[in-house]
């Protein structure tokens, strides 16, 4: 995920070599190539290729009369035998959006043709599916001498990926096993058994016959029994290929990228728009090929040769993709650069004065697809989100880690995802060993004061005992309505001189859903005599959630109204907020953050209320940040999640992050770095089942059970498309298991996204 920049005349279509060749050219030279690369003289030929294209250079074949045209390819260095490779010549000004080299364990390792799943690795982690935290088997461990992956009980299993050639070719899976006693294995594969082999003691290479047709393009089971019977650890398993794995080649580390003739790599990512690959030091005489496939559409194909050079992907902006890199030319070579670019200067950050005011609102139950400025086709009249998004920055992808206000509060008070805080059982309660919003609040100097409607949100559940004032107002009262939280909020730190951080929970577009005019009257115009005019309260909700009552589509109508007219309720409380900021002088010193613990399904797909599922209207959540010295105006489609906003207002405040913390800062993504391409949001129900979302493309999974869902074609998640777009699937799995694996440990500051790792991620695991 590293920044660089690479200034040099606009790119063309087409490359050959590092050298650029305009595309009705290209044919032409490309022919002229071969035809010189034919002579047993190799040096000389490629002189006389090299000469070829001067010449047609000097002749005015071109794009144009631009530099970059003009500039003869016998410019290029040429290589000795055994010298380091020649640099690619200068290219457009772009910068790195996704590093190959970072994103290594992401990668997918091909060996004669083969899919090769190195179990002695940390990059078989993307093949592994199970519940809860429970890992089915110890990877990267030590067996007789080998790397190997030990299974925790009788069957391992692996879902691998495969192309359609992969799938119709491959007649056998090879697994390097060792068996402390020997004895049976069994091959399962797509749930029916394929082949039964004996395995000797000690370390063997098993060949498992697999029936014609068994295996499929996309995802594949594969299950091995016997494991625990006869003491098995596997290195190596490999689905189809000429002939089983056999090199001693590395895969590659920190310092590149390891392709060898017959092993090559791939990688299921998204094309950035404008975003081309761009690879140096490929070596003399080696050709790395290219290709780029969708689920539709015609592939993208292309080559870099010697120093390197560049691929052009931008006719698949935007589209999940697998990208494979394979060798020609030469036995082996390292790539030490290679990542997905995009036009344009590196962004960098910029400093600022940190705020001396600070506010947190929380609104309950709000969803994300209720405000036009994520969602133009919203219902609620919103003017004053409106026009706060065109002075702060609109996060449009932003999850919490819950579906329900316990672990989603307990998520952005401590920055921790729900594996780690645990706050998961009715009678569960935030420990006191997590640093917490209060704490932050006192470490930086400031006033703490808390105003919530939320009855979880309380120092009883552990969500601070360091508040300069805090008032529950369902459990102390002083009034439910915003209005009431909002001007009680207000009033405690109204004329204070310290700094302070107030925070405020307000719980209006949570049941019950009161009736707000002037907009009930504008959303629901028509006659209503049904039994929610007025309100719908929560135990009558709570019933029509277990199925008691049976809601009539003019119900329906009514309820999805209530709804609506509280969120513009609280949108005109935060006009009134800013007004009272610009009253007391002080808005330009004030950091607003203003987000939700959840959203509320309304009966779209059946359900109603929250804590059922992770649909995007109960996890996808508003997140507006105002604080226009640090943060820019604008919108931000990459995603991010609430354990980042405690980081955000701690980097703004110039506090340092919590040891534990594994949320980061957002005020780099406001200003541009690490934009262009997407990350994963995540969400846990319970810990029992997962969400990843990826751009356009959201995961549902629950052990090996996965569902794929296109939330820009299909925002209420009611068809599954799994099977349909293998690729989008695999590319969001790859990161969502990747996450899943290191969930305890994942600290996004260190180790970035899991859909865009920094370097430090595979240095950590030591690859």
């Amino acid at each position: 995920m590293s920044e660089e920049s690479r200034t040099a005349p606009r790119r063309p279509n087409s490359l050959i070599g590092s050298q650029p060749v305009c595309s009705p050219r290209a044919a032409l030279l490309a022919r002229s190539r071969d035809r010189a690369l034919a002579q047993r003289d190799r040096r000389a030929a490629r002189r006389r290729w090299l000469a070829i294209v001067a010449a047609v250079a000097a002749a005015g074949v071109g794009c144009g009369d631009s530099d970059a045209q003009s500039a003869p390819p016998a410019a290029r260095a040429e290589s000795a035998p055994g010298a380091a490779p020649a640099p690619a010549a200068p290219r457009r000004v772009e910068h790195a959006v996704y590093s190959l080299v970072d994103n290594r364990l992401a990668a997918h390792v091909t060996f004669a043709g083969g899919l090769w799943v190195p179990l002695g690795s940390r990059r078989a982690t993307k093949y592994l599916r199970f519940r809860k935290s429970d890992l089915p088997a110890d990877l990267a461990v030590d067996v007789a001498g080998e790397r190997a992956a030990r299974p925790h009980g009788d069957v391992l299993s692996l879902y691998a990926p495969l192309t359609s050639e992969q799938a119709t070719t491959a007649a056998e899976v090879w697994v390097r096993v060792h068996a402390d006693r020997g004895g049976p294995a069994t091959l399962r594969v797509n749930g029916a058994d394929a082949a039964t082999v004996d395995v000797p003691a000690g370390w063997s290479t098993a060949a498992f016959a697999v029936p014609a047709g068994r295996l499929r393009a996309g995802e594949n089971e594969l299950a091995l029994f016997g494991a625990r019977r006869g003491g098995f650890a596997f290195a190596w398993w490999q689905v189809g290929g000429a002939r089983p794995y056999d090199e001693s080649a590395p895969l590659g580390g920190p310092a590149g990228l390891e392709l060898t003739a017959d092993r090559g790599l791939a990688w299921y990512v998204v094309v950035p728009d404008g975003g081309a690959l761009v690879i140096d030091g490929a070596g003399p005489g080696c050709t790395i090929n290219v290709v780029a496939h969708a689920d539709r559409g015609e592939p993208v194909r292309g080559a870099v040769t010697d120093g390197g050079g560049a691929v052009d992907l931008s006719a698949l902006a935007g589209e999940a993709v697998r990208l494979d890199l394979t060798l020609d030319g030469c036995a082996r070579a390292r790539l030490p650069r290679a990542a997905l670019t995009v036009p344009g200067p590196a962004p960098t950050t910029r400093t600022g004065p940190p705020p001396r005011y600070v506010i947190l609102w929380i609104m309950d139950s709000l969803r994300a697809d209720r405000l036009r400025i994520i969602n133009p086709k919203a219902r609620p009249e919103t003017p004053h989100f409106d026009q706060l998004a065109t002075e702060a920055a609109v996060f449009r992808q932003a999850y919490v880690q819950g579906n329900e206000s316990r672990v989603s509060h307990a998520s952005m008070w401590s920055s921790l995802y729900p594996v780690v805080h645990d706050m998961l059982s009715p009678k569960a309660k935030l420990a006191d060993k997590w640093f917490t919003i209060d704490e932050l609040a006192k470490k930086a100097g400031l006033y703490a004061s808390g105003e919530t409607g939320n009855g979880y949100v309380a120092r009883k559940w552990g969500f601070g005992d360091d508040w300069d004032a805090f008032r529950n107002h369902i459990h102390e009262g002083g009034g439910l309505s915003g209005e009431d939280i909002l001007s009680r909020g207000l009033a405690t730190v109204e004329g204070r001189r310290d700094p302070w951080l107030l925070y405020l929970g307000t719980i209006d577009t949570h049941v019950s859903w009161r009736a707000k005019e002037p907009w009930i009257s504008r959303y629901d115009p028509e006659p209503y005599r049904g039994r929610f005019g007025k309100m719908a309260s929560g135990t009558v909700v709570d019933k029509i959630a277990a199925g008691a009552i049976k809601p009539s589509p003019r119900d329906i109508d009514r309820l999805r109204a209530l709804y609506d007219s509280n969120v513009s309720y609280q949108d005109a409380l935060v006009g009134k907020l800013f007004d009272t900021l610009d009253a007391w002088g002080i808005r330009d010193q004030t950091m607003v953050v203003l987000t939700a613990d959840h959203g509320d399904e309304l009966l779209e797909n059946g359900k109603i209320g929250h804590g059922v599922s992770v649909r995007e209207a109960l996890v996808h959540v508003p997140l507006v940040i105002y604080y226009p010295p640090l943060v820019p105006a604008g919108t931000i489609d990459e995603a991010v999640e609430g354990i980042d906003i405690m980081p955000t207002i701690a980097d703004a405040l110039g506090v340092a992050p919590d040891d534990n913390w594994q949320g980061a800062s957002l005020l780099p993504l406001a200003q541009g770095v690490g934009r262009g391409y997407p990350t994963l949001a995540f969400v846990s129900h319970y810990e029992k089942k997962h969400a990843g979302r990826l751009g356009r493309w959201k995961v549902h999974a629950a052990g090996a059970k996965a569902e794929l869902y296109d939330v820009e074609a299909d925002p209420l998640e009611q068809r599954n498309v799994a099977d349909e777009w293998p690729i989008a699937r695999r590319a969001v799995e790859d990161a969502l298991w990747l996450l899943r694996v290191y969930n305890a440990r994942w600290r996004k500051a260190r180790w970035g996204n899991p859909a865009n790792v920094t370097a430090a991620f595979a240095a950590d695991l030591g690859e």
